[in-house]
């Protein structure tokens, strides 16, 4: 039983050997390619929410302080209780606020 490889049987896998090893890589580049790209992307999300929050803010705050300076009444009559002025600017409040106004009458006041 001989342990070595002939030279023939070398230079016939050299290539076969090779040829995996390209794609091996081309698929590992392909891997960190996609990898970069969606770190770059939540990174720019983050910046872009970033950016928004800061710039947004001074209305923000704007809206809130005419809201508290209103009277129960007023806030009842925009639909709005004091205890949700804190909540108008989450992202699903304007559908839920939507959705309990044209709630048929007798199911608001159960809710």
């Amino acid at each position: 039983m001989e342990p070595r490889i002939t030279k023939p049987e070398f230079d016939s896998a050299i290539p076969a050997a090779a040829f995996n090893m390209d794609e091996a890589r081309s698929v590992a580049l392909a891997a960190m390619r996609a990898r970069d790209e969606a770190i770059g992307l939540w990174i720019r999300k983050a910046l872009t929410r970033a950016y928004r929050a800061v710039v947004e803010y001074p209305q923000r705050r704007r809206v809130q302080n005419e809201l508290s300076l209103m009277t129960d009444r007023e806030l009842s009559d925009i639909g709005l209780s004091r205890g949700e002025i804190s909540r108008v600017f989450d992202g699903d409040f304007e559908a839920q606020a939507s959705r309990a106004a044209n709630a048929p009458a007798n199911s608001r006041s159960a809710a």
